[in-house]
């Protein structure tokens, strides 16, 4: 199976493709990435060199696989960092390119915009979000920030949580994944996924690292599991347990960037596993 993964990338550190590749690839799956921008490193660390991709450069490289036809086979496109809306045309020319081949290839967007408060991209990628990608995308997969923005709220509740869920599923993605709502104990997460008629949720430890790239490794575990079992909430487990336990490696090796090829072997096979329980 064949995923295009459209993403930033990074040539050290693990974010965006840099993050998503070696998963998928771990998983059994062809990965074709194409990158919205090329830095040196992640900006929060040192500021990068590099470039932002343009949209025509995107949909020029997108008709070449399409020229050799290979869209009949793409099992999902897995949409992450795209830096500001205009980069946004070019996935939802590779969504349509995609499904008027293979109407069952799977969709999933992740609204990267950022995280605790502050947005991290440029020009009007919120509205483009709302009015483009989350109505094509079958999965959704907003941090609580994000999905803040994309619902004109805030999302620091379980309830919050689970009224925001409704509201984008209901402009089109069958599954809603939204992640990172502290508890009010302020030691634990809570992360949810929203599919049928009902909600679930997996709370975990609160650990205190630098995670530039874990909700990247969160989409492509779970793509990757989902394509092959069609199970959401085991698909959810093991993600959420494999970017627990590759955050708690980088915690006890004192990582800058996330070890996405250091702990591999901790993200395929976590040793605690966190079932989602009804809410």
């Amino acid at each position: 199976m064949s995923i295009l993964s459209i993403q930033s990338n990074v040539l050290s550190g693990h974010v965006g493709n840099a993050a998503a590749c070696l998963p998928l690839h771990r998983l059994g799956y062809e990965v074709w990435p194409l990158d919205t921008v090329v830095l040196s490193n992640h900006p929060a660390l040192t500021p990068p060199t590099g470039r932002r991709q343009r949209p025509d450069e995107l949909i020029e490289l997108i008709d070449g696989l399409a020229a050799r036809g290979l869209f009949g086979s793409c099992s999902g496109l897995l949409s992450g960092y795209l830096g500001d809306a205009e980069n946004g045309s070019a996935v939802t020319y590779a969504a349509d390119a995609i499904k008027s081949e293979n109407p069952d290839a799977l969709i999933f967007c992740d609204p990267v915009m950022g995280d605790n408060g502050k947005i991290y991209v440029n020009g009007d990628i919120l509205g483009f979000y709302k009015d483009n990608l989350v109505k094509k995308a079958d999965i959704i997969a907003p941090n609580a920030f994000e999905a803040g923005l994309l619902v004109d709220g805030e999302v620091n509740s379980r309830d919050q949580a689970i009224s925001a869920i409704q509201h984008l599923r209901n402009q089109n993605p069958s599954i809603v994944i939204l992640t990172g709502v502290e508890r009010a104990n302020g030691v634990e997460l809570e992360n949810f996924i929203g599919f049928a008629d009902g909600v679930w949720s997996v709370t975990t430890p609160k650990i205190e690292v630098l995670s530039h790239g874990a909700g990247d490794l969160l989409s492509a575990l779970f793509v990757g599991r989902y394509l092959a079992t069609e199970n959401a909430l085991t698909s959810f487990r093991d993600a959420v347990s494999g970017v627990f336990a590759t955050l708690q490696y980088a915690a006890s090796h004192d990582c800058e960037d996330l070890p996405v090829v250091a702990a591999q072997e901790e993200f395929l096979n976590p040793k605690q596993r966190f079932d989602p329980g009804p809410v």
